[in-house]
């Protein structure tokens, strides 16, 4: 059955809050710059992002991450969010704490990687209604679920207890970081969820609302509502 999206995400600012800037959110948060260019040029009233890690970024960030080498020893929020407001003209804003015990934002984006980060994430209070999705990957798979915090879409986190329970994942430090996570993996994983943050502006309801990856295999499989 379609999900029918909430109309009033076309009749003021958005609240989008990112969780994590890294493989992933980082990738995100750009997207979301070009996002709101193009919403601007379609008359929409915006969106207002908040990024929240506490992470700096390192020289082994920059590449993978949509990092540079002048950024290594700043936090990456704030080292992304001041790029962003400088060439897109925004006023948004870096916290360098982890995701918050409660928020207010319409559309909330959690971009971590341990099963610790998304219990927390988990446990928040959001608005009734509030769009969650959740961004996970491996090495060259991935998933990126959407849904809402009492609404009609369930709770990504009660919907998929495997990723909030359980015990993290174990490598070898000698791997190098491709091995742990693909090049491009974090990107194909953003451009999905930023995908459906763009639908949700742009349709009236969705009859898909995620979907599972895996690059190695080029297989999507949608998540149906």
């Amino acid at each position: 059955m379609a999900h029918t999206i909430k109309s009033n995400l076309s009749e003021h600012i958005i609240k989008i809050d990112v969780y994590g800037c890294g493989g992933t959110g980082s990738h995100v948060l750009n997207g979301l710059a070009r996002m709101a260019k193009a919403l601007n040029d379609l008359g929409h009233p915006g969106i207002h992002v908040t990024a929240y890690d506490p992470d700096t970024v390192s020289y082994d960030n920059v590449g993978r991450q949509a990092f540079y080498d002048a950024d290594v020893g700043q936090n990456k929020s704030k080292v992304l969010i001041q790029r962003i407001n400088l060439y897109y003209r925004q006023t948004w804003r870096a916290i360098t704490k982890e995701a918050p015990s409660s928020s207010k934002a319409d559309i909330a984006i959690a971009c971590v990687d341990t099963i610790s980060s998304r219990s927390k994430i988990a446990k928040a209070k959001y608005k009734k209604g509030a769009y969650i999705i959740d961004c996970g990957n491996a090495k060259a798979s991935g998933q990126v679920i959407l849904g809402q915090y009492q609404g009609e879409l369930p709770f990504p986190y009660e919907e998929n207890r495997d990723l909030v329970e359980g015990e993290e994942p174990n490598e070898p430090n000698c791997v190098d970081q491709y091995y742990r996570q693909d090049l491009f993996i974090n990107s194909m994983i953003a451009g999905h969820a930023l995908h459906f943050v763009w639908s949700l502006f742009r349709r009236t309801s969705l009859d898909v609302r995620g979907v599972f990856t895996n690059l190695e295999r080029g297989i999507t499989n949608p998540i149906k509502c």
